[in-house]
């Protein structure tokens, strides 16, 4: 039988001195009836002489498109049955494409075939060594019937690559696992692949780890998992047999058991773990790690041992990530199960919003009992300086006289200013009875507004949705100790939750007051300042500012207490008020400064302002990020030209200010609860300032009833039990602090995906 005409495919980047060597040790063994097809991915600078009389034929690209466009053109142009693909890297061994020829004139049934890395690898180096020993030891252990293909020394019939479609270069515009695809779509049509390790070439790559592990990663891990879990099924050759996967999994464990051996609990533990791990992955490989010895000796082996567990490992915690972002936005399902029993649902619907019912009516009963039961609360705090204040004396021992401390009543408010004169709304007339009276029937109707928006907002996915959004806010655990203690955080909450629904209703300036008012607690209503930046609603800042300025003017004016010795004062004594248990911000702020040297008004001065300038900043550069982008506008086009004629001056800022006006309009409910978690995460609060993030529940809830998929559901619940859960069952948890934070960040940012 006459042999068949074969086709050379071989893309190339550059004509450098490694495709010389490679391309002549190709070319030298092709037979007459043979054509070579060298393709220059991109545009080619002038090809060297001796490839110009060597008979190949040249083809470009013209612009870089990736190895599998390049190999595809040349597929398209070539007229030989078989199509042999050899990187620009890779050495053929002088009978390899006599090896290729023979299995195929030997079996008409052999779609495709292809070789293997040689174990003398032409670059120095440990990691380079390491790589390619690594792909010459997986390809020769695994010969015969293959699944997958290789396009480094890889033979194709022709019209088995026409009918599979070639490579996908839509996919991969860049050297990554196209020839894998192919092979996998060649196998489930039927075809025929084999390995053949004794088809070799010498690998010419100079690795580094730098390279090895970004390389593993982008073109490699990433694009093999995520075609691994488009097809739900994992191959059992090459690196994903039975031992791999084992290798993998002792892989990821040996690093935690080595940590785990600081823990003196655990260190018998964790040494037994770590000898197994290690003991697993020497029996499980011993031949490769045999090779690594043979061809690097000692030194070589053991470096390649370290370098083959962290292969293994990023490798693996690749695919495990890539499949937990995959399961994280596949859609949220019933299980069959309770699919098919409307029924039970019903049931458990009812029951879970019942309990739910009854727990918020606990908590409420609580706080408003133990409110008037006690009579050491904060609310009791807030009359002392309430006295004090109304007889003059700044309730602050950096400020006040020898005589004035040794007042029975005397103490040191944390609160600016401003809140003083508000105090006198509480205590002016009836004292500490009229405050808790009001403190608590404030708070009640606060939380029936919120249970009002929280109804309205989940409405439109039924009644039961409804009933969990106006439980929500009820449900809110710390409310209790906020009623108990008579703490001002529901009646806050309140007055922004009032300051959006005016904002909505085009009323600016009584949405200015209400955000003044809820000034008394900064930590919770200063990030709400942001809805009343949108064009229209300044006006109810100002007022807002103006009212808190003169509230602060009359309490120091009052007092007569001059305005920067207050700020000193102010700043000095506030890393006493930030709880030990909060992880936010600001604590984080006097952390650095308490570490630092001293609590100095230029060293506060400093941290304040870069916090703030910080915020700004990037908010700001994130409104012109999505402007530039078009993000923001439902037609860029359009929006540019009303921008230009509502604002010919250009200003930038407030053409950023125009797009979160479109951002309010389009969703107020997720940019409050965006403010909520920037105030929860950015403040500093106690648990009975938890309130501040109902406007984030019912944002996460929402968006899970608008897209049920597994990430949104899993945080909403989460966020959920992080703010329904007794701090006390949750203080005992290690890290529980910090938990919460995180629950509440990754809220946050989905919320923010879907405001872009």
């Amino acid at each position: 039988m006459p042999s068949p005409l074969l086709t050379l495919v071989m893309p190339t980047i550059r004509w450098d001195e490694t495709f010389c060597r490679c391309a002549r040790a190709a070319l030298a063994g092709m037979e007459a009836g043979d054509e070579a097809l060298v393709v220059f991915d991109g545009a080619p600078p002038p090809a060297p002489p001796w490839l110009l009389q060597s008979g190949a034929i040249l083809l470009s690209t013209g612009l870089r498109q990736g190895p599998a466009a390049a190999r595809n053109l040349a597929a398209r142009s070539a007229h030989g049955a078989i199509l042999l693909f050899v990187d620009a890297d890779v050495e053929l061994h002088p009978d390899a494409i006599e090896r290729i020829r023979a299995r195929f004139d030997a079996d008409p049934t052999l779609t495709a075939l292809f070789g293997s890395y040689d174990d003398r690898p032409a670059a120095p180096g440990i990691v380079s060594r390491f790589r390619n020993l690594l792909h010459h030891h997986t390809h020769s252990s695994h010969p015969g019937t293959a699944t997958t293909f290789w396009a480094g020394c890889g033979a194709v019939r022709r019209d088995a690559f026409q009918a599979a479609g070639g490579f996908d270069a839509v996919a991969y515009l860049r050297p990554s696992i196209e020839d894998i695809e192919f092979g996998l779509r060649l196998s489930d049509a039927g075809q025929r692949i084999e390995l053949d390790p004794s088809i070799q070439g010498t690998h010419h790559k100079r690795w580094t780890l730098q390279s090895m592990v970004a390389t593993d990663i982008r073109q490699r891990a990433i694009p093999w998992s995520r075609l691994l879990l488009e097809r739900r099924e994992l191959p059992t050759t090459l690196n994903l047999t039975t031992a791999a996967r084992l290798s993998a999994s002792a892989s990821l464990l040996l690093p935690l058991a080595l940590l785990a051996l600081a823990l003196p609990g655990l260190r018998a533990w964790a040494l037994a773990i770590s000898l197994g791990c290690l003991g697993l992955l020497l029996l499980l490989n011993h031949t490769f790690y045999a090779l690594l010895l043979r061809c690097g000796g000692p030194l070589g082996a053991c470096a390649g041992v370290g370098l083959h567990g962290l292969y293994l490992a990023y490798s693996s915690l690749t695919f495990i990530l890539m499949a937990l972002a995959q399961a994280a936005v596949s859609p949220l399902r019933l299980p069959l199960w309770l699919a098919a029993r409307p029924g039970l649902r019903r049931i458990l619907v009812v029951a879970g919003l019942g309990l739910l019912a009854l727990f918020a009516l606990a908590i409420t009963a609580k706080g408003l009992i133990l409110g008037w039961r006690y009579s050491d609360t904060d609310l009791y705090e807030r009359l002392d300086e309430w006295r004090l204040f109304a007889q003059g004396i700044y309730p602050s021992h950096r400020l006040a006289s020898p005589e004035q401390r040794a007042l029975p009543y005397f103490r040191t408010s944390v609160y600016l200013p401003w809140a003083l004169p508000m105090f006198g709304a509480l205590f002016a007339w009836g004292g500490a009875t009229q405050g808790t009276w009001l403190i608590q029937g404030l708070s009640l109707l606060s939380l029936a507004l919120l249970a009002a928006i929280g109804w309205h907002s989940l409405r439109a996915w039924g009644r039961a949705a409804a009933w969990l959004g106006a439980l929500a806010p009820l449900a809110i655990a710390a409310n209790s100790n906020a009623l108990a203690q008579g703490q001002f955080s529901i009646v806050c909450m309140g007055l922004v939750a009032l300051q959006g629904l005016l904002l909505l209703r085009n009323q600016p300036l009584p949405a200015g007051i209400c955000w003044a008012l809820a000034m008394v607690k900064p930590q919770i209503a200063a990030v709400f300042a942001l809805p009343l930046l949108i064009q229209g609603q300044r006006r109810g800042l100002a007022l807002g500012l103006i009212l808190l300025v003169s509230l602060a003017a009359v309490a120091l004016l009052h007092t007569h207490t001059d305005p920067r010795a207050y700020l000193t004062s102010w700043l000095a004594v506030l890393p006493g008020f930030i709880g030990a248990g909060n992880v936010n911000g600001v604590a984080g702020l006097v952390d650095l400064a308490q570490t630092a040297s001293s609590h100095g008004l230029a060293a506060w001065g400093s941290l304040a302002g870069a916090a703030v300038g910080g915020s700004l900043g990037a908010l700001w550069w994130w409104l012109r990020r999505q402007r530039r982008k078009g993000l923001l506008d439902q037609d860029p086009a359009t929006a540019m030209v009303v921008a230009q004629k509502s604002n010919p001056s250009g200003n930038p800022w407030r053409r950023d200010l125009r797009h979160l006006d479109r951002i309010w309009r389009q969703n107020p409910l997720a940019l409050a609860g965006l403010c909520s978690v920037l105030g929860a995460v950015g403040f500093y609060h106690h648990n009975y300032d938890n309130v501040m993030l109902v406007p984030a529940l019912l944002a996460s809830w929402r968006l899970t009833l608008q897209r049920p998929r597994v990430l949104e559901a899993l945080l909403t619940v989460l966020m959920a039990l992080s703010v329904w859960t007794p701090q006390r069952l949750l203080d005992p948890l290690p890290g529980s602090a910090l938990g919460q934070s995180l629950i509440w960040m990754a809220v946050g940012i989905c919320l923010l995906v879907e405001l872009i």
